[in-house]
């Protein structure tokens, strides 16, 4: 008896689940203006059509569930049309008013329905901000079981004109910051090519109705946004190229006092060398940071390799000339060999010529 009583549940909530996902769904949706914004006083036309499936209606007719659709439209006007296939559509006739309500009685049929909404209204003249241009709920009894909302940004003349002078700012700062790091030997090549694109935005918006300025503004803002994080991102490339163009140089000085002078174990190429290891795991960390697009952590860890290996290179330097370059058999033995044998010669000649006038003053 309980195995069939939990059979019985079971099955009850299974119906409740498929009358749940079943209320409807949203096959066409229009709005004109097509634009993400709109600006006081504007006209708005919007067509929306809905398929849905009543969960009450059936053999047993129950008047317990609803549709109810708001907007925050001025004067809206509401067309409905319920279509059913093989049928002429049942039209309602033009409703006014924010709010309207379809009972039961009017779109309860069996299967799938189709419920054709066109609204036609003006957009608040005091509004700005967020606006609901259409909410549709499906009741049952008192429970929302499925609901559809449209909402569109409302701006006017002077919030375009402070997000304009807001914007414009962003874009003078960035230039500011595109012309030091030019000097400072970055490539701003694809940094300016944003700026380029924002200034161009600007200028339309200037220009524009409120609607079409909030537009262009939005794709301004967002070339300013990419153009400081691409700025960011070639501002650490070059730190982290220069610490290791530094490093490289310091190896070359390394290798002269290694290789040329002999000097491996002398105590200040010795210094030299662990400053050098310094700036190596700094540079490191650096390369890690910017693979991880972390760029100010990069800089400043090539920063901090970039003066460690300046501080080795000042003393590679001065230690090259303290001792001066000397003599010695690495890379250049050849030449020495070459200069030793001309010395030779030199000194052998002078010799034989010695003897032969000592024999012409003799003979």
């Amino acid at each position: 008896m309980k195995a069939n009583i939990r059979w019985i549940m079971f099955l009850l909530a299974l119906v409740c689940v498929v009358q749940v996902a079943s209320a409807f769904d949203v096959i066409k949706e229009e709005i004109k203006p097509e634009s993400d914004v709109l600006e006081p006083g504007q006209s708005v036309n919007t067509h929306y059509v809905f398929s849905y499936r009543m969960l009450s209606t059936g053999s047993t007719y129950m008047d317990d569930e609803k549709f109810e659709f708001s907007t925050g439209l001025q004067k809206p006007a509401w067309d409905f049309k319920i279509r059913r296939e093989g049928y002429p559509d049942i039209v309602i006739p033009t409703r006014g008013g924010p709010y309207q309500t379809l009972l039961e009685f009017d779109v309860g049929y069996s299967g799938e329905v189709q419920l054709d909404v066109q609204l036609r209204g003006t957009v608040p003249t005091t509004s700005t901000g967020k606006l609901e241009v259409v909410k549709l709920e499906h009741f049952r009894d008192k429970t929302v079981e499925d609901e559809y909302l449209m909402t569109r940004d409302v701006v006017g003349s002077a919030q375009v004109a402070g997000s304009l002078s807001a914007q414009q700012q962003r874009l003078k700062d960035l230039k500011a910051d595109i012309d030091e790091k030019s000097a400072q030997g970055v490539d701003v090549t694809a940094v300016q090519a944003e700026y380029n694109a924002a200034s161009q935005a600007l200028t339309s918006a200037a220009s524009a109705s409120p609607s079409q300025a909030a537009s262009y503004i939005a794709t301004a803002k967002t070339d300013i946004d990419e153009g400081i994080a691409l700025l960011d991102k070639v501002w650490a490339e070059k730190a982290v190229a220069d610490t290791g163009a530094t490093i490289e140089s310091l190896d070359g000085m390394i290798t002269y006092f290694v290789e040329n002078r002999s000097m491996a174990s002398d105590p200040q190429v010795v210094a030299i060398m662990t400053k050098r290891e310094s700036a190596v795991q700094f540079y490191s960390q650096a390369q890690d940071n910017l693979n991880a697009k972390n760029y100010p952590l990069a800089r400043s860890k090539a920063a901090d390799g970039l003066s460690k290996a300046n501080e080795a290179l000042t003393d590679a330097n001065n230690l090259k000339e303290k001792i001066g370059e000397g003599f010695n058999f690495g890379g250049n033995l050849l030449l020495y060999i070459g200069v030793g044998v001309i010395l030779v010669l030199v000194v052998v000649g002078v010799v034989f010529y010695r003897k032969k006038s000592g024999w012409d003053e003799l003979g």
